[in-house]
């Protein structure tokens, strides 16, 4: 078995942090958190898909307490299987990343990213609204969206967008010919 990938990440909220699991995935409480939450490192962890987030207790530091909790977590993870996702499973955990991560940037501006397929590693991905066209998306999918998906999904190793749908709009309004 495989060393598993774990990688923390702040939130607004200074007590919580975001441990991403990288495709490993815990289906409840690991008994390691629950004994920290027990020793009052912990206030409370929530197991979510591909990731775990732990809130400190009070008075606690994620300086001095943040090393216990990483080691429990890659004990818990290193007993989880590898996980080998379906394409239709991985495009559903990439959804909700881009809903969570992206889709309120793009929505603040106006436009809209969807994915239109997983294959084969290779994630295919429509822009719609202000975002077709944008000078900026390339570095919207470069950097926003490659560094959320792909720390959660490393066997997503290219990102691509989808061709534009072409809408054909009359040049003119049609006239109606009527027959006499």
């Amino acid at each position: 078995m495989s060393r598993p990938l774990l990688h923390p990440q702040i939130t607004d909220d200074p007590r919580l942090l975001r441990w991403l699991t990288n495709g490993r995935r815990l289906f409840d409480l690991p008994a390691q958190l629950s004994a920290l939450i027990n020793e009052g490192v912990l206030e409370r962890a929530e197991v979510d898909t591909d990731e775990v987030r732990t809130w400190l207790g009070p008075n606690r530091s994620w300086n001095v307490d943040g090393p216990r909790v990483r080691s429990a977590l890659f004990e818990a993870l290193s007993g989880a299987e590898d996980a080998e996702l379906s394409d239709e499973a991985l495009r559903a955990g990439i959804e909700d990343v881009l809903a969570r991560d992206v889709a309120p940037l793009a929505d603040s501006h106006g436009g809209a990213i969807s994915v239109v397929s997983v294959h084969d590693g290779i994630l295919t991905l429509a822009l719609d609204g202000a975002c077709l066209g944008c000078p900026m998306s390339g570095r919207t999918l470069g950097d926003l969206v490659a560094r959320s998906v792909q720390s959660r999904y490393p066997q997503i190793r290219e990102i691509r967008t989808a061709p534009p749908r072409r809408r054909w709009l009359p040049l003119s309004p049609k006239r109606v010919v009527r027959h006499r």
